[in-house]
């Protein structure tokens, strides 16, 4: 599981530098919604605002700053496609986004976006995923 986090980590810091040379003019959620569109999107589009806001409710949910969270979203966005599943970069941080009923900023989001990515790539859909993560939760006592 270590090796998995720590090659997992260090993609995350190879694309970091990939994504900020590229976007680096850009606002992250404008970027995240390119990324999402896959093609240009305007500025005022509907997503932007609501990668805005969910940058916003996860970074309050968990440790990790904005940057770290679309950064690790995209990486794992990228991870399913390698593996042949194709989900929206905003399916996937609305999905960590329903996870926790309350706000913390205790909680990783690493160790989430983790689960719910080895959970796709063991045949779950969305939906199932997630829920398998809330029922975790639920029986934990965090949810």
């Amino acid at each position: 599981m270590l090796k998995h986090a720590t090659l997992f980590a260090l993609f995350i810091i190879v694309l970091q530098c990939a994504f900020n040379t590229t976007y680096a003019s850009e606002s992250l959620e404008y970027q995240l919604a390119t990324l999402n569109a896959g093609t240009f999107v305007p500025k005022d589009h509907i997503t932007v605002a609501r990668f805005r806001s969910l940058l916003s409710q996860l970074s309050s949910t968990y440790v990790e700053n904005k940057e770290q969270i679309g950064d690790m979203s995209y990486t794992s966005q990228q991870l399913l496609r390698k593996e042949g599943i194709e989900e929206k970069l905003l399916n996937v941080m609305e999905g960590m986004n329903q996870l926790f009923s309350t706000r913390d900023e205790s909680w990783e989001y690493l160790e989430y976006i983790s689960a719910y990515v080895t959970l796709r790539k063991k045949g779950r859909s969305h939906s199932e995923a997630i829920r398998g993560l809330q029922a975790l939760l639920r029986a934990v006592g965090v949810y």
